[in-house]
């Protein structure tokens, strides 16, 4: 079935071969190979539950890979789509939210994802074949909830290049104000949708640089902060109050916070789908996620206290929380710093990450519409590029739709960033509920401790966990959250009982 998925733009399907060739083993993240996660998420299958592991694991392999991936390659692709400079644009918002703690708030949010590494790398062993949350869900509980976990995958997707763009324009836009927001944005846009379209072979080598460009940035602002606090002990300083104050600390504040900085981990999941490219592939996918979740936690937290410290109080960005980070880099070493930080910010998620999510989003929905879940003309593949452009053109104009209404709309960037996050936490929970379900009940794995704490102990703190960070979201997004879901819910009744459809995401 997904046999014809051979490449993103103009970059072969193979992993090895594009991840391993330019790079020793680095993956391009504007070139995510979503082409061959589109593979494995389209093994076939009828479906219906899976009651053994032994049937679980018996899922057709498709094209035949080569297992030349290390835990470090994986590792390090990772931190290539993920952003180690994501908390620099989210700052401001994180910070008022919490109280003036946003470190507390990032450790909370890696706590919330490190239960779903857990149930990832469960998954992983009991599907190999598979590394998308909706085919562990449709095994486990049916096609119906594999559909939902789909739908909501589209949630976090869909909005992500509008916000990644707005998160750019916002960047460039506090060097040069004379610029329209709206108008940044759509210069993104256009640079990210023809690259999309026509293909960029120099991704990979280019990604190479754009991540250690970005560890740069972040070890300049974290030596010259340090620095700074050293020289003003007055007004800044190292106390451990700027992670954790009880005297500021609210439990909805605090978690509101949570479920804006957990945006920062949403993606981790996409090493599962190297699962097949693993030399390890019991163990390499999981403890790959493992060792990133903990070194972008170091990162996050690295960056958010020492600009805690420069600026305890939040007087130097008071009234502008969108700019907060370029303002405290400014305090620290000087406008200089603060145009590396905004011009970093803007160009890793502007141009990498907005490219490695339209081509990414494409493949999934390529994949949904394959399985009968969304409209024919989204399936079909460019024979020039072998990439699904209809569903890379749908994605522009949704985009660019999006833009025009978060921009007129007045809605707040950091509204906006917790869209995608109750996709992706709605989704963690699932997936922590499908490996109780499975682990626990239908395959009554609970022999010894081992087993209690990884099938029932971790995955229930995991779900509990990501669902009250999801109930933390504010009002306007859990409404169209919620919404969302009904909309998807009646969206599948008319596929099914109305049109007869037959729906296989498995």
């Amino acid at each position: 079935m997904g046999s014809n998925v051979k490449a993103t733009a103009g970059v072969p399907a193979k992993a090895p071969e594009s991840v391993a060739a330019v790079t020793g083993g680095i993956p391009s993240a504007t070139m995510v190979d979503p082409g061959k996660a589109a593979r494995l998420s389209m093994r076939e299958s009828n479906g219906e539950k899976a009651t053994d592991s032994a049937v679980a694991t018996k899922q057709k392999s498709g094209d035949p890979f080569e297992r030349t991936l290390t835990m470090k390659d994986m590792v390090v692709w990772g931190l290539i789509c993920m952003v180690p400079i994501s908390p620099m644009a989210i700052y401001g918002g994180v910070f008022a939210d919490s109280g003036g703690m946003p470190t507390l708030a990032f450790l909370i949010g890696f706590v919330a994802v490190l239960f779903s590494v857990f149930s990832f790398g469960i998954m992983i062993r009991h599907f190999p074949s598979s590394g998308s949350i909706y085919t562990y869900v449709s095994h486990v509980f049916g096609r119906a909830m594999g559909f939902i976990a789909g739908w909501l995958m589209l949630l976090q997707y869909l909005v992500s290049p509008a916000l990644v763009y707005l998160i750019a324009a916002i960047a460039i836009h506090s060097m040069v104000p004379s610029i329209p927001i709206l108008a940044l944005c759509f210069a993104f846009l256009v640079v990210a949708g023809v690259v999309s379209v026509i293909g960029m072979k120099t991704a990979l080598v280019v990604n190479k640089v754009a991540l250690a460009a970005q560890l740069v940035i972040l070890a300049l602002f974290v030596g010259f902060g340090i620095a700074f606090v050293a020289q003003h002990p007055e007004t800044a300083s190292f106390s451990p109050t700027n992670v954790f104050n009880p005297d500021k600390f609210e439990l909805s504040g605090t978690m509101s916070a949570v479920s804006l900085a957990v945006m920062s981990y949403v993606g981790f999941g996409a090493i599962a789908t190297l699962t097949q490219e693993a030399k390890d592939p019991q163990h390499g996918p999981s403890r790959a996620m493992m060792v990133m979740a903990i070194i972008l936690c170091v990162l996050y937290v690295a960056q958010c206290f020492i600009a805690t410290c420069v600026d305890p109080t939040g007087a130097g960005f008071a009234g502008d929380t969108d700019n907060a980070f370029y303002a405290v880099a400014k305090m620290a070493a000087g406008p200089w710093l603060m145009i590396l930080c905004a011009v970093g910010v803007a160009v890793a998620q502007g141009v990498f990450t907005a490219i490695a999510q339209q081509n990414s989003i494409a493949f999934v929905m390529f994949t949904m519409a394959k399985g009968g879940c969304l409209p024919k003309f989204m399936a079909k593949m460019d024979k020039r590029t072998n990439s699904p452009l209809n569903a890379v053109f749908f994605i522009i104009a949704l985009s660019v739709a999006l833009t025009l209404i978060f921009h007129f709309s007045g809605i707040n960037m950091n509204t906006v960033a917790k869209i995608p996050s109750f996709g992706a936490l709605f989704t963690y929970t699932m997936l922590d509920v499908s490996v109780i379900a499975f682990c626990w009940f239908q395959l009554k794995q609970r022999k010894g401790v081992k087993a209690l704490f990884m099938h029932l102990i971790f995955p229930a703190l995991g779900a509990l966990v990501c669902f009250v960070i999801m109930l933390s979201v504010g009002e306007v997004v859990l409404t169209a959250g919620v919404a969302f879901i009904v909309i998807g819910i009646i969206y599948y009744l008319v596929l099914t009982k109305v049109l007869h459809r037959e729906i296989n995401l498995g």
